[in-house]
């Protein structure tokens, strides 16, 4: 099982909507892409860790380059 699926559809498809307003020579900022993530659903329990394993996930899937710039 994937981590995208541990931290629940729902959540999985907001990181996808977040993600498909990227441009496709965009880069995903990690920092960015949890800060969304925690403003759109405040209620999630899922860790800093796995929300970025997840966006990693979706992220590469639609060809977009990820930028690892949480911990700044």
């Amino acid at each position: 099982m994937s981590v995208a699926q541990r931290v629940g559809s729902l959540l999985e498809q907001a990181i996808t909507v977040l993600l498909n307003r990227a441009d496709r020579s965009d880069t995903v900022s990690i920092k960015a892409a949890l800060r969304e993530a925690r403003e759109t659903a405040p209620y999630l329990v899922a860790s800093d860790e796995e929300l970025t394993e997840a966006i990693v996930e979706a992220a590469t899937a639609m060809g977009l380059c990820v930028a690892f710039d949480g911990r700044e």
